[in-house]
């Protein structure tokens, strides 16, 4: 008995594999956030694909299922590192508690879609963003 699913695809037969590299100063950037902010109509979950650097400052863009990459498109692109939220006096175990927003590394420099300074086209292939370095303010 053969079975078929009609209407059925694969996200990643729509999707584009994208990877790239995120340094700080020229050194490799660990924890950084980046989403790629679509700059056409795509189907909403497609439009903001994200990663998060590793600890060798790489990463693989995700739109629905681990690393499947994005649709191809232009993309602006933003980038945050959020710094683990300070403790008041005591600590947790202490009765202390964490700030409620952990901060940008970046002060927000590069959050903005709009003004981060960064933008990537994908095409229909393996893509390969050229490395992104931050500069810390």
């Amino acid at each position: 008995m053969l079975l078929a699913c009609a209407g059925c695809v694969s996200t990643t037969s729509l999707t584009s594999p994208v990877e790239g590299l995120v340094t700080v100063n020229g050194e490799p950037a660990a924890g950084v956030s980046i989403v790629f902010h679509a700059q056409q109509e795509q189907p909403e979950m497609y439009s903001r694909p994200s990663a998060k650097s590793g600890s060798d400052g790489r990463f693989r863009l995700t739109s629905v299922s681990s690393g499947d990459g994005a649709l191809p498109g232009r993309y602006l692109i933003t980038l945050t590192c959020r710094v683990p939220p300070a403790e008041s006096a005591g600590g947790l175990l202490g009765g202390g508690i964490p700030d409620a927003v952990p901060a940008d590394q970046f002060k927000g420099r590069y959050a903005n879609p709009q003004t981060s300074g960064f933008s990537f086209e994908v095409r229909d292939t393996h893509n390969v963003v050229p490395p992104i370095d931050l500069k810390l303010p």
